[in-house]
This record gives C-alpha cells, structure tokens and sequence, in this order.
C-alpha cells in the first residue's frame, strides 16, 4: 500500500506500508517481550530489534528517570537511512507494549497528520513537571504531554531529531520533551503529538478513556473519548499489571467467539515421549499450619499421572501434628520417586526458608521444571502436572477454589500497594464463564516455574521479605522482572480447602470440618451414589423393605469408622438406663447404650449434615411435607451381648427417623436389625453406609432385635420432634 509523502517541502517519492522500519530495544529476552513479537510476527512488521545480549546501561525506568541507551541505540541504527525520503521510522518500547494492527493502519493514520514526526502523548508531564506551562495547550478529551515510548516519523527527520548525543542513563522523555519545546526545532521537523491517541495509546492515567471491543474472531482497543482505535497499545508507568490483564484480550488472545486463541501457542505436547524422556519435574510439598484433609492430600498426589521416576520430591511440614499423614505417604510412595527429602518440624525451617531452599534443591537436581504445591490445594485432576509442563509458560498455575466460594489461588488485580482488587473479569474466571490462559498479578497455593528463572529466584531469595508474606514477596519479585504468571481454568483441576477453623483436637478432625468444607468434606464421607439417588433415582425405585421405610446409602466406611472412633475414645456410654442427666427432664423412657454427638462436640456439625444431605431424602419420599431438619436427639448406639442387646417395642419422639448402620453384620456383629409391629416386617440385614428412614411417633411403632454376637452400632436421629 503507498501513500504520498510531504518531505522537506516537496513531494517524494510515494511511502509504501512495506518501507515502515520498526525499531525497539531490548536487552534481554523477557515475557514482555515475547508478547510485544507475537505482535510483531502476528501483523507482520518489519522490526529490528536493538540492544540484544547488550548491558543495560540506562536506569531504573520502571521507577526513575532513564533511557538514554534507548536514544543512543537508536540513533546508530537509522543512521543508513538518512537519505531514505520514502521511508518511515517507527520506534516503540517493547517489554509493555503490543500492536493490534498492521503497517497499513499505522501508515495510514501518520499520514493524516501532515507532519514528519509524530509522537506519543500522555496526560503528566514527565520527568520535568516544571515544563508542563511550555506545552501548547489541548481539548480536554486530548492528552497534552510527549511521551518518549512510541513514535512515528520520516527516516531523515528522525535522523535529523536524534543528532544531539546524551549519557546511556540520562532520560529519553526529556532529551525528546526538549526538542519539541525548542519552537525552532519542532517547526523543522514538522513534529505534532498525537494528542488523541490516533496512532499510539498510553494507558497510564487513561485507563478509564479506553476500553476492549470484539470483532468477529478480533479485538481492539477503543478510546470513546477520542473515538480512535489506536494499533499501539503502551502500558506506560505503574499500570504494567492492569496492561497485562488488557493483553489477555487485545489483538484476539481471547474473543466471545473463539475463547483462547493464544491459549494454544508455544506449547507442545509430552504424548509422544517415553516416560524416560519426560523432563524433570522438582515438587515441592509445603505443610505450614494444621490443615484438613492432608491423607487426601497425599493420595491426589500418588495419582499424579507423571513418572514418578523423573520427579525430585521435597516435602516441608511445619507442625507434629501431619507427621503421621507425611510418614505414611512416604513410606508406600517414597520409593518410586527419583529422589525425596522431607523436612520436618525439628529442622525449625520458616516458610519462607523453606521455599527458597525447595528452589535451591531444584536447581542443584537440574530440574527442568520447580513445582510447588501447598496443602490446601487439593489436585483431583491426574493430568495436572503433565498438562502444566505443556503450556510451555514461565510460571503457570492451576485454578482451584473454595467450592462455591469466590475465594481462589489468584488475583486478577493488585492496588498500588501490591494487595488484592479485585478485577472485573475475577469472578467470570472463577466461575469458568472465561476460559483460558489469563496474565494474572498473583497466584499462589500450586504453580509450575520454568527451570530458566530457578537460579535467578534462588540467588534473590524471591521469597522472603521484611514485610510481605513469601507468596505475595514471590510474586512483587516476578512482577519486577516481567515473569508473566499464568492462571489456568480451562479444565477442572481441584479444589481449596479452607483450615482457617480447623482444630486438631480431636481423633478425626476433618469429620469436623463438614461447615468449612462441605465439598471435600462430601467427596471423604458421603456416600459415593448419594446425587445420583437424590437426582436421578425415581422415588419408585428407592428400596422399601417395610411400608413407608426408606432404605438410602449416605456413608463412607471413613464415616462410619471415624464416627464409631470417635465416640469410643470418648467412651462415656450411658448404661442404658432411664435416669439420663443428659435429658432436660432427666429420664428417658427407652433408653439405649449411647453417646449424644453434643459430648464429642459434633452436634453442630451433624446438624448441619440432617440440613444437606437428610432433609433432601425426606423431601423426595415425603413429598408435600416440608422439614425442618431439626433435632434434638441425635446419638450414637451400641449394641451387643451382655450389655444391652435389643430394644423393646417403643415410639420415637419424631415426624420422622433416621438410622444409619455404622458397621456390618455377618463381619462386625451376628444377628441385630429393626421390626415395625405395625406392618409385621423386619429388616434384617443392614447396610453399613446406608440409613433407614421412616415416620416417628404416630405409625411406626418398632423394636431392636437381638444383636447376638459382636458389636452393632447405629447412629440414630429423632428429626423435627
């Protein structure tokens, strides 16, 4: 595409997309650069790149004024086309930058200017606020200020604008700021600022003027003060997390219509080596406070499907308390791994001493990859690992979450003080409305860092800071130095526990924790076929033994043995006699051999259990009855010879009863089971795991046959008494 050019004063030769030089510099090879040249290859730029393996020599940029290299770079390179007319220099930062259009659009839009330079602008005055008065005055909808990050012009009048030398660290922004308040010098240039964000767009300070549009199978970026569609995007200033969520749409990374395109780029795939080819994974295992679920834990570990032969493992837990969980896992699985070490309490190691020398273990083992996992963070998906490996990223971190909760190991947004906002597309994400591969400013619980950043992160000791956690220190470090973090959410990894209650004073605490984690809690001691009868068993094909007697699984073997545990490390069994001091009014009519779940501090939690799981059964049996799932007799019974082996014929105090068998008959105990007079029917043969569920007081009149061997126990509730 050509398009005629005013040079000098005449006419020149017509200036063709094709004769568009793009310049930027780049000293080192980081993630904002790699997403600057996917860009760059996307819309087919001619780029030369500056300063490649070179020192950088020119300041702190991201905090003070700098960027003299730049100018000094660039100016070496133009050099050859000082006599070029019917070319156009354009020069732009890399590492917080991406271009959404291609040379056509750009050169199109410098030519509307009628200039020969044509600069960047931004709403501060920058480094000099002093010079802001000197500026030619705008429309309040335009940006007032040069900034040095981007500009477009004729070969000759950038050769002509870079003559002047300066010191690699002396500023950018001002030797240009300069040359256009010098009247002279800016008239012979023909240099304009493109106040409306024609060509380039910079973020800082316009972040509420811009927003991202799809089309089709693209996006752009859209100013709706200015009504322009700039193909520059520039991340300027202390907004580089904010532009880093933008590029997860700019330029078709992620549209409506076809998700995550970029998703699929840089990566490959482990299918077709042998096992012994796998790269290196180092895991690290970190156990800081008394956490729930730590047995299940471990064995989504085992059933990670990467050969555990090219795995280093480390293992740091902080508290005695999981040395059994630990000693265990260890002790089955140990074995199979390439290595293992595990550090416990009586190392006195902190968790951030612990990171940093889980990351000085990997890099001494050579690792190719340093995964880190926390024991919150429960991964039910075996491909994990390997599907982490794939994605090919620096740092990439598998979405989990509390179920049902907003709470997950990421932030889509920080504030200035590096803490958690929380972004406009967070709970999309969350909730997988989004899917994809999202730039995201934290991550923490489970993340997969590639071996490259390892002696970098060890050296700087990432994790540890005087004022920050190490998970929040971790990621201020990569953020500093452009590692881009990744958060997954395209398949279903796992889930967050949540300990911040747990208690460990028990024999079995995770039985505790049913209110703080139901969906794990569910998944541990709920009956495996329970939403598939609740949901999908029509009520005709729920087993009735006896009329109007329900028969339902809802246990585990764990419930059941650490139920049955629990209240016999209490041990302070009633003796089955009528005085009951437990009882408000201090006499039970029918007593039994039990223990009340309010002596083993479980009355809470088993209440809470009626309410989730108990009062659906009754709503799908007894439909148009409406419960309550209230209860106030909710204990434990035990039954064998020559303590208390049957109970006679009686009525409870309930709308409604149920009777979960703890045990197994023929295994545990001979004999047992319930008869309802009534109906002159007998069930059996018990079901460990499952409940029996019938009308109370008004038509079920019933006893407990003769346990006549071993022990029987029945959990038993009298509900909306």
């Amino acid at each position: 595409m050509a398009f005629a050019a005013v040079v000098g004063g005449r006419l020149a030769e017509s200036v063709s997309s094709e004769k568009l030089a793009l310049f930027t510099v780049a000293t080192e090879s980081n993630d904002g650069f790699q997403r600057f040249m996917r860009s760059v290859e996307r819309h087919g730029y001619n780029l030369t790149v500056l300063g490649r393996g070179a020192e950088w020599r020119g300041g702190d940029v991201m905090r003070y004024p700098g960027g003299g290299q730049k100018v000094n770079l660039l100016r070496d390179a133009v050099q050859k086309l000082k006599l070029a007319d019917d070319w156009l220099v354009m020069f732009v930062d890399s590492y917080d930058v991406m271009l959404t259009a291609g040379p056509d659009e750009v050169v199109k839009a410098f030519e509307k200017f009628k200039a020969g330079v044509v600069f960047s602008t931004e709403g501060t005055c920058w480094p000099d606020p002093s010079l802001a008065d000197q500026y030619p005055e705008v429309r309040p909808n335009e940006k007032r200020f040069l900034n040095s990050g981007g500009f477009i012009g004729y070969a000759p009048k950038i050769v002509s604008l870079l003559a002047d030398k300066l010191k690699d660290d002396d500023d950018d922004q001002l030797y240009y700021t300069r040359v256009f308040l010098d009247r002279t010098r800016r008239e012979r240039l023909d240099m304009k600022l493109d106040t409306k964000s024609a060509i380039f767009q910079n973020l800082n300070g316009a972040l509420d003027e811009v927003t991202v549009k799809f089309r089709g199978g693209g996006s752009y970026l859209y100013n709706f003060r200015t009504g322009f569609r700039p193909p520059v995007v520039h991340g300027n200033g202390p907004i580089k997390t904010v532009f880093n969520s933008l590029s997860n749409y700019l330029d078709g990374q992620w549209t409506p219509k076809h998700g995550c395109l970029a998703c699929l780029e840089n990566t490959f795939s482990l299918e077709t080596l042998s096992e012994d080819n796998f790269p290196r994974v180092f895991v690290a295992i970190f156990v800081e406070f008394p956490t729930a679920f730590m047995e299940d834990f471990f064995k989504n570990i085992a059933t990670l499907e990467y050969p555990k032969k090219r795995v280093d493992l480390m293992i740091h837990y902080a508290v005695e308390y999981h040395r059994k969980e630990v000693d265990a896992f260890i002790g089955t699985h140990g074995g199979r791994y390439r290595s293992y070490k595990v550090y416990g309490p009586e190392k006195r190691l902190d968790d951030r001493s612990a990171r940093n020398l889980a990351l000085e273990e990997s890099e001494k083992q050579g690792s190719a990859y340093f995964f880190s996992i926390d024991g919150e963070v429960q991964l039910e998906n075996p491909a994990t690992l390997q599907r982490l490996v794939e994605q090919n990223r620096s740092v990439v971190a598998p979405l989990v979450a509390r179920p049902g909760k907003s709470w997950s190991n990421f932030w889509g947004a920080i504030n200035q003080d590096g803490y958690y906002l929380r972004s406009i597309d967070y709970m999309d994400i969350v909730r997988g409305i989004k899917v994809g591969l999202w730039n995201v400013p934290y991550i923490s619980g489970a993340y997969l860092v590639s071996e490259r950043h390892v002696p970098m992160l060890r050296r700087s000791a990432a994790f540890a800071d005087s004022v920050l956690d190490s998970d929040m220190a971790f990621c201020a470090f990569l953020r500093e130095h452009l590692i881009f973090m990744y958060i997954d959410n395209r398949v279903y990894y796992g889930h967050l526990t949540d300990s911040s209650n747990f208690e460990t004073t028990h024999l079995h605490n995770d039985l505790y924790t049913i209110m703080d984690n139901l969906y794990t809690w569910q998944k541990k001691y709920v009956h495996p076929d329970y939403e598939t009868t609740l949901h999908h068993t029509p009520v005709e094909q729920i087993e009735q033994p006896c009329p109007d007697v329900f028969w339902f699984p809802i246990s585990t073997p764990a419930f059941c043995r650490h139920l049955v545990e629990e209240v016999e490390k209490f041990g302070e069994w009633s003796g089955g006699k009528n005085n009951d001091p437990r009882l408000a009014g201090g006499y039970e009519n029918v007593p039994t051999v039990d223990i009340h779940m309010r002596q083993i501090g479980f009355e809470q939690q088993w209440l809470y259990f009626l309410q989730e799981f108990i009062v659906p059964y009754n709503a799908k049996v007894f439909q148009g009855y409406h419960s309550e799932g209230k209860a106030i007799m909710n204990f434990l019974v035990r039954y064998r010879p020559n303590e208390q082996d049957r109970l006679r014929p009686h009525d409870d105090a309930s709308t409604y009863t149920i009777n979960i068998a703890l045990n197994e008959p023929g295994v545990d105990f001979e004999g047992g089971g319930t008869r309802f007079l009534r109906y002159n029917c007998s069930v059996l043969k018990s079901r460990k795991g499952w409940l029996l569920m019938h009308p109370g007081r008004l038509t079920h009149h019933h006893e407990g046959l003769v346990t006549t061997n071993g022990t029987r126990y029945i959990m038993v509730a009298f509900i909306d008494p």
